[in-house]
């Protein structure tokens, strides 16, 4: 009973399909992809390339899957002047510098109900919107820094021949290596619109992810290496991307 049950299933997909207009394409483009929850690191243009299928439901509905190779990226470059206290409790000037890239690449699989309105035989819109699902396979991250501190006299001058400190750290690891780097699995929101002029196709989107990349990741990377505010978030990945492709059907209606 069960084997009949599989094979009536697969007959009717099979069915399906050749009587579907099924699409493939094929598209590339860039975005700006950032994180949340922080304070410091900017949106980084990022790559993303893949190939989708389009399975119809009706004129107007149809859904859409693939497989996209992308790339999430965000920096901090840039320094602060504080004032603070050494070991000793004296008052000191203090220049943090820090050049910090984290770079990802990921496989994602969109999973999207589409519905397409048209201007006429030729053109018209699509808009898209549902979940996306990806993994980290690779990317490296890095962070530079550099602190230098000198001792404080007065409100007025510091001391010409006092307690001058520098020390500087380089450090470069796998983004998503297993003790220092950022969570591999991610969910989230992904919304769409495209343009369609007969096979061809340009369009933007917006991602928003739903898992945490890291869990302990500092609020202000520069308060935080000062000991000023040891707050710790949750950040997420957000995106916005452009891309451009072309489409193709297979099967018969």
């Amino acid at each position: 009973m069960k084997k009949q049950l599989l094979i009536a299933l697969l007959l009717g997909l099979s069915t399906t399909i050749c009587h579907s207009q099924v699409k493939i394409n094929i598209q590339g483009g860039t975005g700006l992809t950032g994180i949340t929850k922080n304070e410091n690191y900017n949106a980084n243009f990022g790559y993303r390339f893949g190939v989708g299928i389009e399975l119809p439901i009706d004129k107007t509905w149809s859904m859409q899957t693939g497989l996209q190779f992308l790339n999430r990226s965000y920096s901090v470059d840039e320094g602060i002047t504080a004032l603070g206290t050494n070991e000793e409790g004296k008052q000191t000037y203090m220049v943090l510098g820090i050049d910090s890239k984290i770079n990802g690449i990921y496989l994602q699989v969109p999973i999207k109900v589409a519905a397409y309105l048209p201007l006429n035989n030729n053109c018209g819109f699509q808009f898209s919107g549902g979940p996306y699902i990806a993994y980290g396979i690779g990317g490296k991250s890095k962070v530079n820094w550099i602190l230098a501190s000198q001792e404080k006299i007065d409100s007025d001058d510091l001391t010409s021949g006092g307690d001058n400190r520098l020390m500087e750290g380089k450090t470069t690891h796998k983004t998503f290596d297993k003790n220092d780097g950022l969570k591999r699995l991610d969910i989230g929101l992904s919304l769409g619109v495209d343009f369609k002029y007969k096979q061809l196709f340009a369009g933007i989107g917006a991602e928003y992810g739903f898992l945490p990349i890291d869990k302990e990741f500092p609020k202000d990377i520069f308060k935080y290496s000062i000991q000023e505010n040891q707050t710790l978030v949750s950040p997420r990945n957000i995106g916005i991307e452009f891309h451009v492709g072309f489409c193709f059907s297979v099967g018969k209606r």
